[in-house]
């Protein structure tokens, strides 16, 4: 759907306004998406980023705190390592010094036990340096995940806040989608009103002509890509004819054109939908307001670079770009309106459906042809 931010349209205008006035009022209204749609690109992006930032830290958080334990094992085990030591020589100092100048090795033994307290000495005080070492790694590495956690809690408020803008920026610019839709009715019905009844019927039965002959006709010979008409002077070809050519690149003269002025579509997809419109207009007194129809490959383009992600299809992968769907306005785009609950129950026989993704509010104007 080529969505637009709605403008300073003005509801009352008379119907002297003609036609050229009401499309510049509508060309007006999609003026103003481009700032929309920064404002929304730039909020996503924002998430995004705050997002990346929030899981690097998650992991610095994690990182920190695996060390930090690492630190406080290695403390643990070099106080007992130290306790240990202590503990031996406290036993092997423990001793009668009338024994040991006494004993059966006299002095000498006490030369080597004094040796031997002495290397326990040194090995005690190593393991209580390795301790306190330990013990500032732990600290120093505990202020480390701590501050990692506070960098964390930020990174999470602002991933959120800007998930939150995102979020409003994507509602914003759906909202305007609907908006515009609905001006867009407006508009059309403005038009409806100045043209001729007798030439709007005959334009309807003449497109539902060509499209029928269109139709009917064999594709192209194999190995045919010329993409001219296959014949009848109608002015469209077959629908195996447009099927030939890739998403958005079928040429002009190969679709069909409707009753509703500048919209064409595939020969078989524009046969089921004339025949739709008039059991609209039965119903409803009116031709269906079309908002758009083919769309070829460089409309693609601008609109998937405009539109806020998910907006619009990928360049190339729009059934727009193969004549086989329709953006409708007129009513059909609100859901539970009357035009929308008739075309849910009777568009399928003619081969026409509000696909399930669109459903459920998300894009109730768009329709697609899957005979």
């Amino acid at each position: 759907m080529t969505s637009a931010a709605p403008g300073a349209a003005d509801s009352d205008a008379g119907p002297e306004a003609g036609p050229g006035d009401a499309r510049v009022e509508l060309a007006e209204l999609r003026a103003g998406m481009e700032t929309l749609r920064r404002t929304a690109v730039e909020r996503i992006e924002r998430y995004r980023r705050e997002s990346t930032r929030l899981a690097e830290l998650t992991e610095a958080r994690e990182a920190a705190e695996e060390r930090a334990e690492s630190a406080d094992g290695h403390r643990t085990r070099a106080r007992t390592a130290a306790a240990q030591q202590a503990a031996t020589a406290y036993m092997g100092g423990d001793l009668d010094m009338v024994h040991a100048w006494t004993g059966p090795n006299g002095p000498s033994e006490l030369l080597e036990r004094g040796a031997y307290l002495t290397l326990l000495g040194e090995h005690r005080s190593a393991d209580l340096d390795r301790a306190e070492a330990a013990r500032i790694a732990t600290s120093t590495l505990a202020e480390v995940a701590e501050t990692v956690e506070d960098e964390q809690a930020e990174a999470t408020e602002a991933a959120r806040t800007a998930r939150e803008e995102a979020e409003a920026a994507v509602a914003e610019q759906e909202g305007y989608v609907r908006t515009l839709v609905e001006e867009q009715t407006r508009l059309e019905a403005r038009l409806a009103e100045e043209r001729d009844p007798d030439a709007e019927e005959a334009r309807h039965e003449e497109a539902l002509a060509d499209a029928r002959t269109a139709a009917a006709l064999p594709g192209p010979a194999d190995g045919d890509s010329s993409g001219a008409p296959a014949a009848g002077g109608h002015g469209c070809a077959s629908g195996s004819s447009a099927a030939a050519h890739a998403n958005g690149r079928i040429p002009e003269a190969l679709l069909c054109p409707l009753p509703q002025p500048g919209e064409r579509l595939r020969a078989d997809a524009a046969q089921a939908f004339i025949e739709l419109d008039g059991a609209f207009r039965a119903e409803f007194g009116r031709r269906m307001c079309v908002a758009d129809s083919y769309r070829p490959y460089h409309e693609q383009v601008r609109l998937f670079e405009e539109m806020t992600p998910g907006m619009a299809a990928r360049p190339g992968t729009s059934q727009h770009g193969l004549g086989l769907a329709v953006d409708l306005c007129g009513g059909v785009h609100r859901v539970g309106s009357p035009e929308h609950e008739w075309m849910l129950a009777t568009a399928p026989d003619h081969g026409w459906d509000n696909p399930s993704w669109a459903r459920g509010g998300f894009e109730p104007w768009h329709w697609e042809f899957t005979p």
